[in-house]
């Protein structure tokens, strides 16, 4: 998989998980993060688009998990986003 290959440490037992976000669960995915922001303050609408773009891609991607099983890390959890066309990883928003 494309992570474990751009990460390379990925060690023994790790879990791997994946969930593909087509056009449609990123539009729930906007909705959500704009709903979200705004119960948090956040009115007015050019804000509020500029905040959901910078944190949610437009094009479908692979939101990939990976799970420490041997209780190295703690058991965790690293989450990266994967564009779906060109198999890269997503810069992380924040």
């Amino acid at each position: 998989m494309i992570v474990i290959e751009h990460f390379g440490d990925i060690l023994p037992g790790t879990k791997c998980s994946a969930v593909f976000f087509d056009t449609a669960r990123i539009r729930r995915e906007k909705e959500f993060y704009a709903k979200l922001c705004s119960e948090n303050g956040v009115h007015d609408l050019a804000i509020l688009q500029a905040m959901v773009s910078a944190n949610v891609p437009d094009d479908p991607y692979w939101l990939v998990s990976l799970k420490s099983g041997d209780g190295a890390l703690g058991d965790a959890t690293r989450l990266h986003r994967v564009d779906d066309r060109t198999g890269k990883i997503l810069a992380d928003p924040t």
